[in-house]
């Protein structure tokens, strides 16, 4: 550089680059935001206000309309997806757990549950008709109606199941002399671990599947007029004594029940309910003591 000349120094890319940016938020040059103008901004602004005012009214003209067209009591659509299920919707009082008095007590809980749903429902407009409650499960086991009196420590316990609700359901159909009932028996389970013949646990229905009859609570066609589900109780008795008797792979870690529904007519065979799926009821036996 000859001697004299100032050298002057250019600007960094990074630093022309945040002087644009800057430019371009706010050039007080010509007065402008992001490239526009004060008239250009209420054009644009007016334009959204009115678009998207126009959308949320779209939107809550179409809510409106569907709303209108839905009943309270019937549901819309009844198609071929909605099958007999054994269920229950307290999901935790499906696991009687006798391995941790937490998961126990948790089980315990979730029947307390069962229990208030069916003391509190109304049913507002039975009128007159046969709903079920919590009495008729006091009625037939006043053990399993009580939740306080099932023991960790000696593994007794009940479940309680019953079918989802579908619109106009009912079992039986047109007849007179057929009867609705459910039954269980031990699964071997997913793994195929479960106990099917250790004797360890036994379980007991209530009411018997054998006289029961729950025919008279369909056709449901809603719980405000037909009430809650009508529930089947299974009675659970693990025997603690001879769980210990059994050492090495002869112990089994937990037994499963699986429960149907049937119907039957007169002293023909039972025929399981068309479609219907079932629920398994698991029991985890406590951890061997070593």
């Amino acid at each position: 550089m000859p001697e004299g000349e100032v050298q002057v120094k250019e600007e960094g890319k990074f630093m022309a680059g945040l002087k644009s940016c800057g430019t371009f938020l706010y050039n007080s040059d010509d007065g402008t935001v992001m490239g526009r103008g004060g008239m250009s901004w209420a054009k644009i602004g007016t334009f959204y206000i009115f678009f998207y005012s126009f959308l949320a009214g779209f939107f809550a003209i179409n809510m409106y309309v569907m709303m209108t067209t839905i009943d309270d009591k019937v549901p819309t659509i009844v198609g071929r997806s909605n099958k007999p299920q054994v269920a229950i919707k307290q999901y935790k009082s499906t696991t009687m757990n006798l391995r941790e008095k937490e998961k126990f007590d948790e089980y315990i809980a979730a029947v307390e549950g069962i229990q208030k749903e069916y003391d509190e429902y109304l049913a507002p407009d039975a009128e007159g008709m046969d709903i079920f409650r919590w009495t008729h499960v006091e009625k037939i086991n006043s053990f399993c109606a009580n939740a306080s009196k099932y023991s960790f420590e000696n593994g007794e316990g009940c479940f309680f199941l019953g079918l989802n609700r579908i619109y106009n359901f009912n079992p039986v159909g047109n007849s007179t002399t057929t009867r609705f009932f459910f039954d269980c028996e031990f699964d071997i389970g997913i793994a195929g671990k479960g106990d099917m013949d250790s004797g360890v646990t036994t379980f007991t229905l209530y009411p018997d599947p054998s006289v029961a009859d729950f025919s008279n609570f369909y056709p449901w066609t809603s719980v405000d007029k037909n009430g809650l589900q009508p529930l089947v109780a299974i009675q659970v008795n693990v025997d603690m004594d001879k769980l210990k008797t059994l050492t090495g792979d002869d112990r089994p870690q937990e037994a499963f029940i699986t429960c149907l529904p049937y119907t039957q007519d007169g002293s023909e065979d039972r025929v399981q309910v068309e479609d219907s799926r079932f629920a398994r009821l698991t029991v985890q036996y406590p951890w061997k003591e070593e």
